[in-house]
Formats: C-alpha cells, structure tokens, sequence
C-alpha cells in the first residue's frame, strides 16, 4: 500500500493558498480535505500541519485528523513533531505534542528563525543582531549574544552552535561557534567569491566545518590566503561606490536597468548600462565615483551621447584595464578631457538636457578596454553598478503579471510561436513568464519604473521527476552580444517584449539556460523536455530576486500530456524496441528511480506500481 498526498493550489495576486490536500492509495483517492490553507509543515512521521487563519490542522499519513491548535500566526515544528511553535511580532508560544506548554515575549520584531537542539531539549531565536538560547525541558532561558553585523544562519549541532553574520558591502560573513553554555570557542571571517552569494547553510564533515552558498564550500577554519584575500579587496570592496549625482551620499531614481529589452526604432538590444534619472532637474553636475584617468571623451550621437570613460589605470598602462562610463555628459559646459587626473568626490562634467521631458539622466556603467586611450567606443560592459552602489536599500519585491491571459506563465514549443495550452503540455516546451522589477526611489513616471530583475530562478515539481532549482539568468556580470537578444527575451505577437519610453513589457524565456549565468547562443536550444517527465500535474515555480536580495515567488499547476506514452490499456502490447525497461513515456531506463515503469517480458509489457 503506497500513501501519498497532493495539494490543490489556487494563486491570489500570485501568491499561493492551498485550497485542498488529496490523499491518494496505490492512485486512488480516499481523502479529500477542503478549506483554505496558506501553508504547510511536515514532520519525520509525515504529519502533515495545514496552517488556516485562526488555527492549525493536524493530519497524519493517511489524511485522518489527530489534532488541531486554536492560534493564529505563523508556525515552526521540530524535527519530530514533539514541539510545534506558533509565532507573530508579539509573542512565542510553544506546544508540546499539541498541548500549550510554554510562551515567550518578544521584545524584537526582527525574527529571522526559531531552531531546535537535535534532541530537541533546546530552542534558539535568531534575530537579526542577536541569538536567544533557551531550555525546553526546564522552560528557562539560558543566555543572549549581541552582534554588530546582521545574522544571517544559525545551525545547533549536537555539542555546538554556528552562527554566520556577514558584512554585505564588503563582501565577508563572519562565522562563530558557541557552547551551549554561551561560551565563544572560535570566530572565523572568509570573504565571498562573488557579491551576490550567501550562506545557505553550514556542515560539519569530520574534522572541517564547511559554509555552503549556492556557488561554493568554505572551509570557515581555513580562512582563504591572503593572496586572494587582497584580490578581492582590490576587485569588489575597492569597487563599493557612491552615487555619481547629487546628493551623492542617497537612492536616486532608475530609470532604466542593466540588460534591460531595449528597442527605440531599430534592432532590439540589452542594455548596457543603468540610467539614474533626475526627475525635474537638469544640468546636474556629475561626480567621479573613483579614482582614475580619463581615457576616452567621445560621442556616438550628436550632442546628447557625449561620454567619459574613466579607467583605473593611467595612459602610462596599454594593457587592459577596467573603468567607468558616464555618458550624456554637456559638451557645451566644464567636462575632463582625456588625459585628466580625477580623485573620487571630483565635478566631471554635467548632464545635458534631454529631448523626451523628465528623462534626463547618467548612463552609467563599468567597462573594460584596452589601449593608452579608449578613441573607439568598443569597450566591454563587464559589471551591473547596481551592485556597487551605497547607499542601496531596496524594499519593493520583483512583480510578476499574466503572460497570456488568466494564467502567469506562457508554454510553446521550443524556439516557435506554436503556444500550448498548459493542460496538455508535449514536446520540446519553453517557459516564458512577465515579471518587472521596481526601484525603491520612484521616477514619477509609471512606466519608467518598471525594471527588469537582476536574477530569474526556475524549478519544476512533480510527483515522480522533479527538475531542481535552476539558474534562468542573472544581469551582473558581462552583458553578451545583442545578437542573443532573442536568447533571453520572447519576441513575436503574443509575448511582445518592450523597451521605449511609452511601453516596458518583459517576457524572459526562463528555459533557454545550461543553468550557468553565461548567456550563450546554444541557451537557445535548452527547453523542458517533457517527454523525460511522465505525464502527470507539474507545478512550476519561478523566483525573480533584485538587487537588494527581495525576491518574488509565482508559481502554476500544468499537465504534461505527451500522446506516445504507453498507458495502462497498452498493457499486453507488442512494441517493436523489445527492451526490458521502460518510462511510462515509452523511454528505456537503466537506472529505476521512485515512478511508474513497464517490464516487458514474456512478449508483454507489466506494469510496475511506483517503485521506491
């Protein structure tokens, strides 16, 4: 007998609710519960904790109701199911085996995780500058510790607790491992290899205690050598960079974001920069953001796309160096010349009237080139200056909306304008969703404000094949050739991406990736290919994140519906590749992972249950 349960989802302003859970024995429904859930936890037993608005469902395996708790908020349960806390601003209260047994006041709003010893004896709070220890059993606290540095993990071992805070601007996360008496055994600080990891979670294997972000492990008792310790200094912190307009010390507005779809007229292109606008202001004077020596002052049209290209080595240096662009500076008014000497915090010129009302504004952006000067305006855009920025405090979440009418994701088959409808998915399948990005600092213009996100994420969930968290793309580091425009933004009538002064709409195909966040002409080719997935109900989520780290979560139910699956009513049938394994899409398998498969055999195919 094989229990297993599915939820049904319905999306209200594309966030998820659970309408309903199924519970299903050997694919058939024996339970159904109804109501409207905003989540779930699952204990080791699988009980499953349906959380409504004034109380929590218990439920075990087999969907039979074994308890329920009156509270309202948000809820933790340890690893057993023996505690399970439920939690708002306030307070903590905590049950022990559904039974109030304990409550906690908070005098902190900022909660970021409750946590459990793994005997479940002890229960930690993490906030964002402290850590509270508790005992369970005697229902007493234990001690506070203090940081300067936001916390950003917490993990109990057996004898040990890690805490990781980190400094964001300048790239390191500080690591210190506590008693459970509170005292301090060790502090270790590594630095990030690249700005936009975190830590995500902290193992111990034998004698090494490793952090874990989503690109690398760090040995947090073998701090990286000097020697690139340096190079990052000299590569990032060095790099961390006030606003080039006044006042420079505070947000300005975005008009406009690295990568973005970009069209006015011609050939659609990413681009290459940001545009910090100043509404309602002109002739503003523009500041050097570093150190360093103008190479280049050029314009690639008329009067309104005069640039500085400032490097941050001399004329002396022909080799290739990095820099920053300022364009549409005011060849009319003070500007550098190339050659000039400029310090940090020094006028370099002013922005030149713009001809569309109320755009004015910086093209800025850091390039590399070679050369004594830069005469040609052939440089590379290497770094979205987004990230460099300080001030940068951004509290507004990616937004996604509809791709095509009532439903938030669009499918059609690879490379085509052929969409599907997404209950009866086959084929060669790309997703494409619409989602825009708003800076905290507004433009005064509603459709100036709609950005794109600096990273989109990709996963797709089913019951028996599940693609993990995937990489679609990130807009940091290097911007491709425009010729792959079409790599990352769809393009034909029914998903029209825009970019101009009048229209900003953006249909990213989340599936044209290898899962690295080079874009590269063969992205083109990668899809979902659904006929490696059984046909089924699928539930794709996509994460859109800013700059800032806020991020957007949408998801939608599909159907995977290939026609040259092998069903049950095949049963018996010749097929003329007489292998022995096969998917339930009519594939060979070598390896059975938890499905549905066929054997053939004896001149027929059986089918086999889900095999675990």
């Amino acid at each position: 007998m094989i229990i297993l349960f599915l939820f049904n989802y319905f999306i209200t302003e594309g966030k998820e609710k659970i309408r309903a859970v199924n519970f299903y024995e050997n694919d058939k429904l024996i339970k159904r519960i109804e109501g409207e859930f905003y989540g779930y936890k699952k204990d080791e037993k699988e009980n499953i904790y349906l959380i409504g608005e004034n109380e929590i469902l218990i439920l075990n395996k087999e969907g039979k109701q074994s308890g329920k708790i009156r509270a309202k908020g948000n809820l933790e349960i340890s690893r057993s199911g023996k505690y399970q806390i439920v939690y708002d601003d306030k307070r903590i209260k905590i049950y022990k085996n559904l039974l109030f047994f304990s409550e906690i006041p908070l005098k902190e709003k900022s909660l970021r995780k409750i946590l459990f010893s793994p005997d479940e004896k002890y229960l930690a709070l993490l906030f964002k500058n402290s850590f509270l220890f508790f005992s369970l059993e005697d229902k007493i606290f234990l001690f506070k510790k203090d940081f300067d540095l936001p916390l950003i993990f917490g993990k109990i071992f057996d004898t040990l607790i890690v805490l990781v805070s980190e400094e964001r601007d300048k790239f390191y996360f500080e690591t210190y491992l506590f008693d459970y008496s509170g005292n301090l055994l060790k502090k270790f600080i590594n630095y990030y290899q690249r700005p936009d990891e975190l830590v995500l979670d902290v193992e111990i294997e034998r004698d090494k205690i490793l952090a874990k972000t989503y690109l690398d492990s760090y040995q947090i008792d073998n701090p990286l050598k000097n020697s690139f310790k340096e190079f990052f200094f000299n590569k990032f912190l060095a790099d961390t960079i006030s606003w080039p307009l006044p006042p420079t010390d505070s947000l300005q507005p975005l008009g406009n974001n690295w990568g973005e779809y970009q069209n006015y007229g011609g050939s659609p292109y990413f681009h290459p920069g940001i545009d910090i606008l100043t509404p309602q202001r002109q002739g503003v004077p523009v500041y050097a953001v570093k150190d360093g020596w103008v190479k280049a002052w050029l314009t690639i049209q008329a009067r309104y796309h005069w640039r500085l290209a400032i490097a941050d080595s001399s004329l002396e240096y022909p080799d290739s160096c990095e820099g920053f662009l300022y364009a549409h500076i005011d060849s009319a008014r003070y500007h550098k010349q190339v050659g000039d000497y400029v310090q940090k915090g020094e006028l370099i010129g002013y922005l030149v009237p713009w001809p569309v009302s109320g755009f004015d504004h910086i093209h800025f952006a850091k390039i590399k080139d070679e050369g004594y000067t830069w005469p040609r305006a052939d440089w590379a855009f290497v770094f979205n200056p987004l990230i460099l920025l300080r001030p940068n405090i951004d509290t507004i979440p990616p937004k996604f909306e509809y791709a095509r009418p009532n439903q938030y994701f669009a499918f059609c088959l690879n490379n085509t304008s052929n969409y599907l409808n997404p209950d009866s998915l086959y084929g060669d399948v790309d997703i494409i969703c619409k989602v825009y990005d708003k800076f905290s600092v507004s433009t005064r213009d509603t459709v100036w404000d709609r950005l794109i996100p600096l990273k989109i994420e990709y996963e797709i969930i089913g019951e028996y094949e599940t693609l993990e968290k995937t990489l679609s793309f990130s807009f940091s580091g290097r911007l491709p050739s425009d010729q792959l425009i079409n790599v990352v933004y769809k393009q034909d009538n029914i998903c029209r991406s825009r970019g101009d002064y009048d229209y900003r709409d953006y249909y990213f195909i989340i599936t044209n990736t290898d899962g690295d966040s080079l874009i590269e002409s063969s992205d083109i080719n990668y899809c979902w290919p659904t006929r490696n997935f059984p046909n089924g109900r699928y539930l794709i989520k996509v994460y859109a994140h800013d700059a800032f780290n806020n991020c957007s979560v949408c998801s939608m139910f599909v159907r995977v519906a290939n026609p040259s699956g092998i069903s049950e009513k095949d049963e018996g049938k010749i097929i003329k590749d007489k292998k022995e394994i096969y998917s339930i899409n009519g594939q060979k398998i070598k390896i059975m992972k938890k499905g549905v498969y066929f054997i053939f055999e004896e001149k027929r195919y059986k089918k086999v249950c889900k095999y675990k």
